[in-house]
């Protein structure tokens, strides 16, 4: 396989280019394509970690930039759609390097936010154990790049290590099921922290147990560009659609700016879906998705490894499927190249180059 310079900025498998000219619709991912998340999932997971540890464990921490690169690499192993995953197996990782210590106590109290966002601005991760387990994640995953790693294979390479396996059981309990909302403690407190105490109100009418005040969501910023879409809308005869991790409430909000050049009919959001029957990289969602557009050759653009898994396992259900992969952080270009993904983009901006080619 041999990638071919399309334009600047584009690269494409030359064996796909015929196939990419008779493209019909083309479908997004949201976080990370449409969406600059890169200043609400990483900080949110370092906020939750500060809080396990400082109230769960007595331990006084800081979030250094090591944190953001084991979140980047879990971003590429395929098996980490739903963000909680991530913060779950680094919470696991770091009590795990502490020898599984006892518990201070077994609930959270509220949350000062502005407390814990002094602890998250720091070059290097503190105390020295934090620092380890995230040294330890990185080493025991990079040799992974390329292949399909789960939760449970990360969960299984902890339980080799852990000095007490029945404690690091029990500390899992308090991290808890990761959906849906008010299941678990981890997975309560990550809603509360992203959509914010009036999101949670006017989402599940209810009052947030732990958080009150504003969500990171409201960092969150558009990445792709109106005329973008609209070009877009123009080259694909069979429309634009959206299919996602997200929740559909969460998703609403930020893109409302855009959403008019999608298919929202068609769109599929699973973030809401206890039962994660449809999550990526579970193609069956994709599938129904380009059931519902009626297209039967589609280019999915996303940018985790989760998206190059969907995309894989949804060809040779009687639709075409190529992948436009784009580049996000420090893993991308290595995973995506290592895997050949159908076309490479620096920027998802670039997507019309695609089309414009002699």
């Amino acid at each position: 396989m041999r990638y071919i310079v399309v334009d600047g900025g584009v690269l494409a498998l030359e064996e796909k280019l015929d196939l990419l000219r008779e493209i019909e619709a083309i479908i997004f991912d949201c976080d990370g394509t449409l969406v600059d998340v890169s200043t609400s999932f990483p900080l949110a997971g370092k906020i939750i970690t500060a809080i396990y540890l400082d109230q769960l464990l007595g331990i006084e921490c800081r979030m250094g930039v090591d944190y953001d690169e084991v979140f980047q690499l879990m971003k590429m192993l395929g098996g980490f759609n739903n963000i909680r995953n991530i913060i779950s197996v680094i919470l696991q990782a770091i009590y795990v390097e502490l020898g599984c210590p006892g518990l201070v106590r077994r609930d959270l109290g509220p949350i000062d936010l502005s407390h814990y966002m002094n602890r998250v601005s720091w070059d290097r991760s503190s105390p020295k154990p934090l620092e380890n387990a995230l040294r330890w994640l990185i080493s025991s995953t990079i040799p992974l790049l390329g292949e399909y790693v789960s939760p449970g294979d990360v969960e299984a390479l902890l339980d080799r290590r852990a000095v007490s396996l029945r404690r690091l059981r029990e500390f899992r309990e308090l991290i808890g099921p990761i959906s849906p909302y008010g299941s678990g403690i981890m997975t309560t407190l990550f809603s509360e922290l992203y959509i914010g105490s009036e999101g949670i109100r006017r989402k599940y009418g209810v009052n947030p147990r732990f958080y009150e005040g504003p969500g990171f969501i409201r960092n969150e910023r558009l990445i792709i560009e109106p005329e973008v879409l609209e070009e877009l809308r123009k080259l694909a005869p069979r429309g634009l659609a959206i299919f996602s991790g997200k929740g559909r409430w969460e998703a609403e909000k930020i893109l409302s700016p855009i959403l008019h050049y999608f298919d929202l009919e068609a769109s599929i959001f699973t973030g809401d879906n206890s039962r994660r029957e449809m999550d990526k990289p579970n193609p069956a969602g994709l599938l129904e998705c380009c059931k519902r557009l009626g297209a039967k050759r589609v280019l999915y653009v996303g940018d985790g490894g989760e998206d190059y898994f969907l995309v894989m396992k949804a060809r040779g259900n009687n639709v075409e499927t190529c992948l436009a992969a784009v580049l996000t952080n420090k893993y991308s270009y290595a995973f995506f190249t290592r895997c050949s993904a159908d076309v490479i983009l620096e920027n998802v901006n670039f997507l019309p180059k695609l089309f414009k080619r002699p």
